[in-house]
Formats: C-alpha cells, sequence, structure tokens
C-alpha cells in the first residue's frame, strides 16, 4: 500500500509583493491540502478561532508554484513566502484598497500568515510536500 497525505482543506494564498511603494497582495486558490489546525483556550474556557496551523501541500499541486524571488519577478502561479496571508477554505475576495486584510479576518476565522516554508522532498513522490508553518 503507498503512503499518501490525506487532504482535509481547501486554502486560499495571499502572495505579497510591493508595486509603486504600495503593499498589495494576488489570491491564489489550493485544493486538497492537510491542514492541522492549533486552537488556544482562553480563560473563560472558551475555544477561540485557531492560531496557528500547519498546512502541508503536496509537490503534485505545485505546477504552478514558483520560488519565491522567481515569483516576484513575474507574479504568475503562486508561492510561499514568509508574510503571506493563507485562509482556510476557498475564499473569492481580493485584497485591495476596498477589501483589506482586516476585512478577511473580520470575515473568516482561520485567517494566518506564513512563518515559515520547508520542503519535505524525500521519499515516495505521494509523500513529498511542502511544510508551511503559519500563525
Amino acid at each position: 500500500m503507498a503512503e499518501h497525505l490525506i487532504p482535509n482543506s481547501d486554502i486560499t494564498i495571499y502572495n505579497k509583493y510591493i508595486e509603486n511603494r504600495v503593499e498589495k497582495y494576488q489570491r491564489f486558490e489550493l485544493t486538497a491540502v492537510v491542514w492541522q489546525a492549533t486552537s488556544a483556550i482562553s480563560r473563560a474556557k472558551e475555544q477561540v478561532p485557531a492560531n496557528s496551523a500547519l498546512v502541508m501541500i503536496p509537490f503534485a499541486l505545485g505546477t504552478e508554484y514558483q520560488k519565491p524571488k522567481a515569483w516576484q519577478v513575474n507574479r504568475t502561479g503562486w508561492t510561499l513566502q514568509e508574510g503571506d496571508i493563507i485562509v482556510r477554505g476557498i475564499v473569492v475576495e481580493e485584497i485591495d484598497t476596498e477589501y483589506t486584510v482586516t476585512n478577511l479576518r473580520a470575515d473568516y476565522d482561520e485567517v494566518l500568515m506564513i512563518q515559515s516554508v520547508a520542503a519535505m522532498d524525500e521519499g515516495s513522490a505521494n509523500m513529498q510536500h511542502w511544510e508551511v508553518n503559519c500563525k
């Protein structure tokens, strides 16, 4: 039996870039990733939305992936870089001057920022993936 990642979520990535000294985001949707969230418990012992997650993205989804420096040059496809935003689920809103990151955080529970990315490229092709730590 072949090993493989068992997806449990879709995600929307907002890749950050600077254009004319203005911070902008480009949206990209990925389906069939693994999302492992960690939620905090408040002092009132109430569950709060996830405040960190480990997202595993299979290399097989990377047909339009570019390394961060190459993506910054032509901004086609998607990338994974520190400071990008990941939302659990498919989000259709574009971040711009009218719909901001603050609006995104108000509208969706699991909106996190990429802290680090590691390529897990050992083992079978079915197990190779990017590990994306988000907070």
